[in-house]
Parts: C-alpha cells; structure tokens; sequence
C-alpha cells in the first residue's frame, strides 16, 4: 500500500485508469499537441518509509488529470529517495509508484494516485513527500 498527502478522486475515475491501462495509445489531439510545445514543468520529491527513512530503487509515475495530458518518463528515486519528474504543463498529476515490478493503487484516502499537483509551463515544484508502506503493500501480494 502506498500512502501520500490526500488529494481527491473517484472510484469510477480510478476503474477507468486500471481499464485503459491495457489498451492502445489514442491518437494525440489538438490539445494534447499544443501541450508538448509549452515548456515543461519539473516536479521534486522523495519518497520516505513509515520512519522517515529514505527508499532508493522506487519508480514514480506521475498520474496526469485530463485527457489531454500525456505520460512523462518516470523516475527512480535514488539513494536518498529523491525523484525528478519533467512533465507537461498546464496539468494536474497525481502519482503512481512502482516497486519490484508491481504497482499497488489502493482505496485510500492518501494514496499518491490522489494526490492533486497542479502545475505551470516552467514551474519548479519542490518537496513532494510521499510514504512507502512497505508491510502493507507486501501483504496486498
């Protein structure tokens, strides 16, 4: 399980997310064209276990809001939990983080998949704290 700031979202929206995770790339609209000539906006963080303790080795997804927002690369925290994401901007995000493989989205309130970013063509958001739950994700397996 994995646990961040609460933000907001729906079931219906994240059934949506899971369903469409395995079909075919739509085609890129007006919109979504004219996002990728805007500058980027870069999004820090770390993610941290239940003690405070870094943890290396994670990838965060950034979770784009909208349908016109594309998926950025994602990251890989390092030794110290620290992440960098290069996204499009304007655009709201929330995040998903893999580990061993495997991405857990679970029901609660804080989950980072609810988490609401919201960010600016050139911005630098900075101190995005997310939580790895490790025992509770190991035991959704």
């Amino acid at each position: 399980m994995i646990f961040a700031h609460a933000g907001r979202a729906s079931a219906s929206w994240l059934a949506a997310i899971l369903c469409c995770a395995c079909a075919a790339a739509p085609r890129p609209t007006a919109a979504s064209l004219a996002l990728q000539r805007r500058p980027r906006a870069v999004v820090e963080g770390r993610v941290r276990d239940r003690q405070g303790h870094p943890v290396s080795g994670i990838v965060v997804l950034a979770l784009p809001r909208g349908r016109d927002i594309g998926w950025s690369p994602p990251a890989v925290t390092d030794a110290e939990g620290r992440f960098l994401l290069v996204l499009l901007a304007p655009a709201e995000y929330g995040f998903l983080l893999r580990w061993e493989g495997r991405t857990v989205v679970t029901p609660g309130p804080t989950d980072p998949a609810r988490l609401d970013i919201a960010v600016s063509p050139g911005e630098r958001k900075i101190g995005i704290e997310i939580v790895f739950l490790r025992d509770d994700w190991d035991r959704l397996h």
